[in-house]
């Protein structure tokens, strides 16, 4: 390395020099502006919205559903159809429910595909349909009428057509004078596009960004091949970790970021908290704060009830009503809700001890409700 330092040198005092550089940069500039094309799987492969589907889906799916019945003008409990605690062969009601959170998340809408028994009079299964797999449409008869694409032989497909007898159609957010349901996704593409081009952007930052590792500055005159032959040079022994000499007149510089700057900490934040509000899920609940709030006792039960009663039932309402539309006149379904808005022991100790102070309650129905 020095006997390059030596040779510019000597260049310098015979005169050949051309042109003035005081310092060498040692990395390319940043070559294009970062475009990414936003779908339901490039946001999924994005950190804070993985975690808010699953922080979504997850109490859903665990949830107990009920059915009622209307009788000599009184609703009764009755057992759970089959497909109800069984959808599919190969899907439990847990995987039906989350796959159905996920593709309303993601895609604000989902499908399921209902077979009917051999009377056609009563359902015996449910399996959920992707939504990139089916086009909404209207026939001549103005019915909506779905066309789907199914599996003949692999990898040949075919489509099929059927109506809302066979297909419920489930929406998130439905805007007028579209047959489709819309999610966060797809109406605020642009925010989810930042975050895809942050984290693009901050992951080649090093490569890519213009600034360099560090400067090799000198007081003397240097011409553009002179200056190309010491950058070459430089990076060739810098390539492998090599010890670097410097000769007369030369000095290095590193430029050093510091751990924040390089994670882009502050920006990251910002980016998940714009993800959280999107989707309606707590900062705290994808491992993030806001700056200004406290964690208290009384902070954080509030913010799972607004959580619970402005996200998550918007979700349980439409599968409400697509379970209840699969169900004979007269009959619906409804979510256990007890489970999610349950308080802690103490205060249903409390509650307890009251109920059975005032005699509407007995100690054998709270065994049954707290399951001992």
């Amino acid at each position: 390395m020095a006997n390059v330092f030596q040779r510019v040198i000597e260049a310098i005092t015979n005169g050949d020099s051309s042109e003035t550089r005081s310092s060498i940069r040692t990395a390319p500039t940043r070559s294009a502006v970062i475009s990414t094309d936003v779908t339901a799987d490039t946001a999924l492969s994005l950190t804070p919205v993985y975690r808010a589907i699953q922080v979504i889906a997850t109490p859903i799916a665990k949830m107990d559903i009920k059915t009622y019945r209307y009788a000599a003008g009184t609703e009764e409990q009755i057992e759970n159809p089959l497909f109800v605690n069984k959808p599919a062969l190969n899907d439990s009601r847990r995987e039906l429910l989350f796959k159905t959170v996920s593709s309303l998340a993601l895609t604000g809408e989902a499908f399921w595909l209902k077979t009917y028994n051999s009377n056609g009079t009563s359902i015996n299964s449910i399996r959920l349909i992707p939504s990139k797999n089916v086009e909404v449409r209207e026939d001549a008869f103005g019915q909506k009428v779905f066309d789907y694409h199914i599996t003949t032989t692999y990898p040949k497909t075919e489509i099929a057509t059927v109506t809302s007898k066979e297909m419920e159609h489930i929406k998130l957010f439905s805007v007028p004078g579209t047959m489709r349901g819309v999610g966060p996704i797809q109406t605020c593409k642009d925010d989810i596009a930042a975050a895809l081009d942050l984290r693009k952007y901050a992951s080649t930052w090093f490569q890519n960004a213009g600034i360099p590792t560090g400067l090799l500055k000198t007081n003397q005159m240097l011409t553009a091949d002179q200056a190309d032959e010491i950058t070459n040079r430089w990076h060739e022994k810098q390539s492998n970790r090599q010890i670097a000499v410097v000769g007369n007149g030369f000095d290095y510089d590193p430029i050093a970021l510091s751990p924040k700057d390089a994670l882009f900490t502050e920006v990251q934040s910002q980016m998940v908290q714009s993800i959280a509000r999107l989707f309606g899920v707590p900062a705290r609940l994808l491992l993030t704060g806001v700056d200004g709030t406290s964690d208290t006792y009384s902070n954080l039960t509030e913010e799972n009830q607004v959580f619970y009663r402005h996200t998550l039932m918007a979700y349980l309402d439409v599968i409400e009503d697509a379970m209840t539309n699969c169900l004979p006149r007269g009959t619906r379904v409804k979510f256990d809700y007890e489970g999610l808005f349950r308080a802690d022991l103490k205060a249903r100790y409390d509650a307890y001890a009251v109920a059975v102070a005032g005699g509407w309650m007995t100690p054998e129905e709270i065994r049954v409700k707290e399951g001992i």
